[in-house]
This record gives C-alpha cells, structure tokens and sequence, in this order.
C-alpha cells in the first residue's frame, strides 16, 4: 500500500495563455503536494491556499528623497514620460512626502486593472501631469489540500469475488490532459454502493461495474446552475491487471446543455498494465 496525495487546484487567470498556465499550476501543485506529504505525513490532511491578487508594476525607482533614479524601458513609467531626475510631487492628487514615500508607493501599486491615474512631477523648475493607464499582473489563486489515505480501497461483493483473487483497478488519481477537453473526476458510487471517500483508486475483481462518476471541469466557458449536479454512469468491464483511468470528457459544443448535464460524459481515457491482486 502507497499513501496517496489529492490534489484540487482552481485559478482565475486574465490572460490568453489559460490551459498553459493551468497546467503548469497543475505540475506545481503535484510537486508541492508530495513535499508537504513528506513533510507533515502524520496529519491526516494539510490544506495551503491563497487567493487570487494583483499587482501594478510602474516601472520607475526612487530615492528617499522621491527621486526617480531609473526608469524601465517599456513599462507604464517610460510610457508616461517620466524621466530620470524627476521628483514625484503628487499620486492622483494625493501629495508625496519623502517621508511618507512607502505609503505613496503602496498606494500605487493598490491601483486596479485598466483603471487611469495621474502622477505630478517637478523636472527642474517646471511641474508636469503625466497620465497613464494600470497594466496590472494577475497572479491565480489556488488551493491545495494532501490527503494522507491508503492508496487505494477493495469493493467487492459475494457474486463478483474472483477464486484466483484476479482484479483490475478503476482510478482518478492522475490529471487527465486538459488540451484534449479531458478533466478530472471523481468517483461516487459502484454499482449503486456509495464509495464517495477519499481513495484515489478502487481494487476490482474482473465482471461488468457500473461506476457513478462526478465531473471537475474547471473550463471558463462553462456556466453551471445552482446545486448539485447528478452522478453520470459509466459501465466498465475490468479486466484482470488492467488500471482504467477515469475523467470527465468536456463537450464543448454542448456546453450550454446544463438541464441535463449534456456538456460531459464519463470516461476511459488511459488504461495501463499493472498487476492486481485482490486483498
């Protein structure tokens, strides 16, 4: 038996690149999951989260004395035209003291996404009103949770039990590539037993199941109602020393079908060789 770590990560990015970076958050995540597993393993789960954020880079430094010293090229700051040598007299009309310098820049860097801004300058003895719009970077928020289990759990019944203890594996423990609409699940019930627990994978002896999936669609086009949605069948046969990995298949044509869960069906989406016995 092998601990199991599950891993739910969810992000809100603004970008173009979404499934890259979801993905790659994806790979994060495992990673720092088997690390807190190793590090806290006697807790039984360890959740570490933190929200979605943003922050507004301007692109200028300044001294003490709210000098600017360097400003990068390409950024709001040199778009603005601000330049080396500059003192910053006022933030949106709000006044910059050198000694309250660290509030001034706090507050400019609070600014929202897309929102205007105004920054008055001293440049020798004229005073200038640059003007500038916020590129902010968003930053996803996510959530992990480890769960310390047993790797995988045994269900059998009297008319499936096998004399050689031949069995095959049913599992939701891998994330499915998301590049091909495929997305995680979990599993609910077999064959009507409810095995909604947090075991990644389920042992099987080989016969016919039918296996309630739930999906995990983490898609942005995709608007769910209200409550919970009902499990989906998937009918399976096991064969011995098989794993079937599990998913929920997006459908994205039919993703306004929500009345009756239309945009997904249940799936096989690998199925690798390993050898089973049953306990």
């Amino acid at each position: 038996m092998y601990k199991s770590i599950v891993v739910m990560v969810t992000a809100s990015l603004l970008c173009a690149s979404v499934l890259g970076q979801e993905q790659q958050a994806r790979d994060y995540a495992r990673a720092a999951a088997i690390a807190a597993s190793k590090a806290q393993g006697s807790q039984q789960q360890v959740v570490l989260e933190e929200p979605a954020r943003s922050y507004f880079e301007w692109g200028a430094i300044l001294n003490k004395q709210a000098e600017v010293v360097s400003v990068r090229e390409g950024s709001i700051a040199a778009e603005m035209q601000l330049k080396v040598g500059d003192v910053i007299q006022h933030i949106n009309n709000q006044p910059v003291y050198p000694q309250q310098l660290d509030d001034a820049l706090t507050t400019l860097a609070s600014l929202e996404h897309n929102q205007p801004f105004s920054v008055g300058v001293k440049r020798g003895e004229q005073t200038h009103e640059l003007n500038g719009t916020v590129r902010a970077t968003v930053i996803p928020g996510w959530r992990l949770e480890v769960v310390n289990t047993l790797e995988e759990a045994t269900q059998n019944s009297e008319s499936t039990v096998s004399m050689n203890n031949a069995c095959g594996r049913i599992s939701v423990f891998f994330t499915p590539p998301v590049t091909a609409d495929l997305y995680p699940a979990f599993i609910n019930s077999i064959d009507g037993d409810n095995v909604r627990i947090k075991n990644p994978s389920f042992k099987l002896a080989a016969n016919n199941y039918k296996v309630g999936v739930h999906e995990l669609i983490d898609e942005p086009s995709l608007r769910r109602g209200g409550g919970s949605a009902p499990e989906k069948i998937l009918e399976l046969t096991i064969e011995p020393n098989k794993t079937y990995h599990i998913g929920a298949k997006f459908i994205r044509e039919k993703r306004y079908q929500r009345f009756n869960a239309g945009y997904w069906e249940p799936v096989v989406w690998k199925v690798t060789d390993q050898s089973c016995q049953l306990d």
